[in-house]
């Protein structure tokens, strides 16, 4: 069977979105009856007011900050003025990274936790997991909401489900091949890292049996899902999502872009500048989500801040949903440097792509008198001497000049020195802001 449910994802545009429009008003009714937040935001806002798709556009934005506060000090605890659902009917517990502030507190029913189970279930489906693999997960889950949903939806596709996070990374390699894992969820570092250790354990990757791998947790630029591919001798899929707006976004066999989850998912594609203007295909804007069949913590416009690149409706596979050909980055991480727009995916791109013999790096941006200035630390695969690196050093700058319009102040660290991420990789520090 190529598709997980072949009536929802092959509608019609017209109908999805007469389907999404439906479950806009029934989300709003449901959140200005029973969360706080919603009541004192849209009281002059009704539901009957919302009677097209561009009426859409007149709800107000939200964002994590406004999540935050709505929580900071408010009853009921911990879920503040977000909590959608009574107390007693909240039956799972889940918590924001906090790398970007306070963490967000997310009560889940059983009823919204097995829709987002069911939204996963596409997922898998569609990036080729049935219910003959065996799913291995390289992490402790703890109350972040990574892998849990992905953990139960493979149950749900009849997997068998390892996880393996009591272990360290050899652990986890030797768990891999003694279960013949045939498929993991991972972050793209940790792709890399568990395949670095392989080789340094005798292991080829390609030797594992990992036939597929879905990547989160941070972008996955295109010349890195290649190198995952050709290490792993897998597919490497991507998807994107978040604690707060859920996963609404994956790719299908096809890898070429990832399909949005309509009509479960509303989602909008906005200007980067103005966030009212729905942007053209091709064009890069903001993710503004809403989830339209969660109840215990409603989002309503709910302001990513995920950069994507938004795509054609449509594809090769037969699904019908509205496309993002591309994830370029959080808006939170765009910086001006020397008057130039920077994005740090920019600098894995390049040397995923280009330069093999790199297997981690680091940037940082300081300021230097009255001067920004960049710097890239890089570790190689194996030690090398003066000159190798200087002629090294130079070929990167000449490509990251190219790229980004930038250049950088290149340094080589020995194999092994930088860290090694299990979640989400920090490789870019911005010190003007310290």
């Amino acid at each position: 069977m190529q598709y997980w449910n072949p009536f929802a994802e092959r509608l019609s545009r017209e109908k999805i979105s007469k389907i999404q429009l439906k479950n806009i008003k029934k989300l709003l009714r449901h959140a200005k009856q029973n969360t706080p937040f919603y009541k004192e935001r849209y009281t002059d806002i009704q539901p009957e007011d919302i009677r097209s798709m561009a009426d859409v556009k007149n709800l107000p934005l939200i964002d994590k900050e406004d999540l935050r506060t709505a929580q900071e000090n408010q009853n009921p605890f911990p879920f503040g003025k977000m909590q959608g659902v009574p107390f007693e009917a909240v039956t799972t517990f889940r918590q924001t990274s906090g790398t970007t502030g306070r963490p967000v507190y997310v009560p889940e029913s059983y009823e919204s936790w097995q829709w987002r189970v069911e939204v996963w279930c596409h997922i898998l489906w569609m990036a080729g997991f049935r219910e003959t693999d065996t799913v291995f997960v390289p992490f402790g889950y703890n109350v972040y909401v990574a892998y849990w949903e992905g953990h139960y939806a493979a149950e749900k596709l009849g997997c068998m489900v390892v996880p393996g996070g009591a272990l360290d990374t050899k652990g986890r390699i030797n768990k891999m091949l003694e279960v013949k894992a045939t498929a993991s969820l991972n972050t793209p570092t940790y792709g890399i890292h568990m395949a670095e250790t392989a080789t340094k354990m005798g292991i080829d990757p390609k030797d594992i049996g990992i036939k597929r791998m879905l990547c989160a947790g941070e972008p996955l630029p295109q010349a890195t899902r290649q190198r995952l591919e050709e290490t792993w001798g897998a597919e490497v899929y991507d998807h994107i999502g978040g604690t707060e707006p859920c996963a609404w976004g994956a790719m299908c066999r096809e890898r070429k872009g990832l399909h949005i989850m309509e009509p479960y998912f509303l989602v909008e594609i906005l200007d980067m500048e103005t966030l009212d203007r729905e942007v053209d295909e091709g064009e890069l804007g903001v993710a503004v989500v809403t989830p339209l069949g969660r109840r215990s913590f409603p989002l309503v416009r709910f302001n990513t801040k995920d950069i994507v690149r938004k795509g054609s409706n449509g594809c090769p596979c037969g699904r019908t949903s509205m496309m993002i050909s591309e994830v370029a980055g959080r808006a939170d991480d765009l910086r001006k440097i020397r008057g130039v727009l920077f994005t740090p995916v920019s600098v894995e791109e390049v040397l995923r792509k280009e330069f093999p013999m790199v297997t981690e790096y680091e940037v940082v941006v300081e300021k230097k008198g009255i001067l920004d200035e960049i710097s890239l630390t890089v570790e190689p695969v194996e030690e090398m001497g003066v000159e190798a690196a200087a002629a090294l050093s130079s070929r990167i700058n000449e490509r990251l000049k190219v790229k980004t319009n930038l250049r950088f102040n290149i340094a080589f660290t020995k194999p092994g020195e930088l860290p090694r991420y299990t979640l989400k990789a920090k490789r870019f520090k911005d010190l003007r802001e310290m």
